[in-house]
Parts: C-alpha cells; structure tokens; sequence
C-alpha cells in the first residue's frame, strides 16, 4: 500500500504539486518553472529553526526540523513555503 502525500502548488499560471513518500523520504516537485522547482525543493531539503509553543502561546521553544524527514515536517514546511518562495500552497485543491 502507498502512503504517498500530494498537494497542489502554483506560481502564478504555473500550476504544479508537490509530492512526498513518508516510506522513502522521497521529495518530488513538479512546476514549468525551473528556478521555482528547485527554490521549493531547496526550501523543502534545508533544515529550517522556528519558536514553536510549547505549553502555552506565550511559552515558545526552539525547533528545528528539515521538511523532507517527515509528514509533519513536510506539512510545516509547506505553511512556510509563499513566504520563502513566492510559491503558494493550494491545500483545498485536488492535486
């Protein structure tokens, strides 16, 4: 049975999806634009640190993550990705 992830990216008219295998760790992007692929698979292979709450809203700590390790990860990544990139995140299209 494949667990594969898929959600639709556009810039501008280019219309594309990213797709992750949590099995294999396997990160595939698909958009015309070239720079913008392989910004987004940059973006989504780098290890990025953000201040995530912990127990409260006021009451933050550092986490580090790379995208690619896993689901959640990825779907961090992902909510980062329009600031990064320009690339927006279609959750509620079909990809």
């Amino acid at each position: 049975m494949e667990n594969l992830y898929r959600v639709a990216v556009h810039y501008k008219n280019d219309n594309g999806f990213v797709e992750y295998q949590p099995d294999t760790k396997e990160l595939k992007v698909i958009l015309v634009n070239e720079a913008k692929r392989a910004e987004v698979e940059q973006v989504l292979t780098t290890e990025h640190t953000v201040n995530a709450p912990v127990n409260t809203i006021r009451d933050f700590e550092k986490y580090s993550f790379r995208p690619v390790e896993s689901l959640s990860d990825l779907k961090l990544g992902l909510t980062r990705l329009w600031q990064k990139t320009g690339v927006h995140v279609d959750w509620s299209r079909p990809a």
